[in-house]
């Protein structure tokens, strides 16, 4: 297989490759920054050695870039089909919310993940390449909230005179401020437990029919 470039369907990323990307979420859910990983810290961390790397990749910033991509397409590829096993928007919505206040050492940290996605670095542009691609598009977040809205538009649980796209917006504030309350507990005090109850209610008044 020749050079990885973040576009390849999930399935087909090589295994030693996928070690790469899962040390790279690792190192950056513990707080590293993804544009100051270093190869030999990546590496070291997927078991594999360091010459390995550069078989599948030109650069460090193309290793961080393409796990960031790779994880966001597994995670909401994933996260449609389990959503859309559910019946209902309410049930949709339960267990979304009950999925990121897990804490089991597994948890991308979101709002880092956003800061990626929002700043202007030229590490952030390279990832928002790869995520603007005509592949990439069926994985991302705004895609796979837009079919779950859909859906339940269609069966008559949502307003059908909101834009789509502001709906998405609206639940993605929500669950925003949900997680902000989840990764500051420590340091504001404030119980997600608290806080659940008011997100939920929240996205229900502001786009359920009344």
């Amino acid at each position: 297989m020749g050079k990885i470039t973040g576009l390849e369907e999930i399935q087909n990323v090589p295994p030693k490759v996928q070690q790469m990307y899962r040390a790279v979420v690792e190192l950056i859910g513990e707080g590293e920054d993804a544009s100051s990983l270093r190869v030999s810290t990546i590496t070291d961390r997927a078991g594999i050695g360091k010459g390995t790397a550069y078989e599948y990749f030109d650069s460090k910033e193309e290793i961080v870039a393409c796990a960031v991509a790779y994880y966001i397409q597994y995670t909401f590829d994933w996260l449609e089909k389990v959503l859309m096993e559910r019946e209902t928007f309410r049930e949709q919505l339960d267990y979304l919310l009950n999925e990121m206040n897990k804490r089991d050492g597994r948890k991308f940290c979101f709002l880092r993940f956003v800061h990626l996605l929002t700043d202007n670095s030229d590490f952030s542009n390279l990832v928002r390449q790869k995520l603007c691609s005509e592949k990439a598009r069926r994985y991302m977040p705004v895609t796979v909230f837009g079919n779950v809205l859909g859906r339940a538009v269609e069966q008559g649980e949502l307003r059908s005179d909101l834009p789509m796209d502001y709906m998405i917006y609206s639940l993605f504030s929500h669950l925003i401020t949900y997680m902000m309350a989840i990764t500051t507990e420590e340091s504001f005090g404030i119980e997600p437990a608290q806080i659940r109850p008011y997100v939920f209610q929240g996205i229900l008044d502001e786009l359920c029919e009344k």
